[in-house]
């Protein structure tokens, strides 16, 4: 880069000699005494955030907001047989239902036209919310006016449900790393419910 001396004054508007000022201090960067290449270190690499990933790829979005009810609580008489994963995929999501007291008596009723067109229960959904490296199993049935969604976690040789959730029909679920997200839209809006493992149960996460 070449250094120039000093030259005659010309008459500029307040626009240019804020462009001189500008191009001036470039100038005099490159006028300085080489100092040298610096090495300011490794680049901070950047990592990708977690993305969504459906439990029931293909549903359509749904109507708004639901009242969710976090628990942690066994399930009578339904036991895990021992087995890789805790073995919740052994355990049948039908006889899970029936002795579950927190599900309603319209569902339990309607699970005789399981499997079949008829059936209102979505597919099992088996997916790791705890961290331990054992998949829960989530359960939701698309009811006349809601949809009811459960979660079930091993807890040695029983079942315990670690969420109860009642929401608009058709909502949407989706796991974000470990963090299951509920989404309900409609009437012009959307709403969208962050639930993370605490330690007991499937708590929401505040906003902001």
């Amino acid at each position: 880069m070449l250094c120039f001396g000093r030259r005659r004054s010309v008459p500029v508007s307040t626009a240019a000699l804020a462009g001189l000022a500008a191009v001036g201090l470039v100038l005099a960067a490159g006028c300085a005494p080489d100092e040298g290449t610096r090495d300011a270190g490794v680049a901070p690499s950047v990592t990708a955030p977690d993305s969504a990933s459906p439990l029931w790829p293909g549903r359509p979005p749904a109507p708004s907001h639901g009242g969710p009810a976090p628990s942690a609580v066994p399930v009578p008489q339904v036991t895990v047989p021992e087995g890789p994963e805790g073995s919740l995929r052994k355990v049948s999501p039908d006889r899970l239902l029936r002795a579950d007291p927190a599900v309603p008596e319209v569902v339990k009723g309607s699970l005789g036209n399981c499997p079949g067109t008829r059936c209102r229960l979505r597919a099992p959904v088996y997916v790791d919310l705890t961290g331990d490296g054992k998949p829960e199993l989530v359960l939701a049935f698309d009811d006349i006016g809601r949809t009811l969604m459960w979660v079930y976690t091993a807890s040695g040789d029983s079942v315990r449900r670690v969420l109860d959730y009642a929401g608009q029909p058709q909502m949407t679920a989706a796991t974000v790393g470990r963090d299951l997200v509920v989404d309900e839209s409609g009437g012009g809006r959307k709403s969208t419910i962050r639930y993370r493992w605490n330690g007991r149960a499937l708590a929401p996460v505040p906003v902001g």
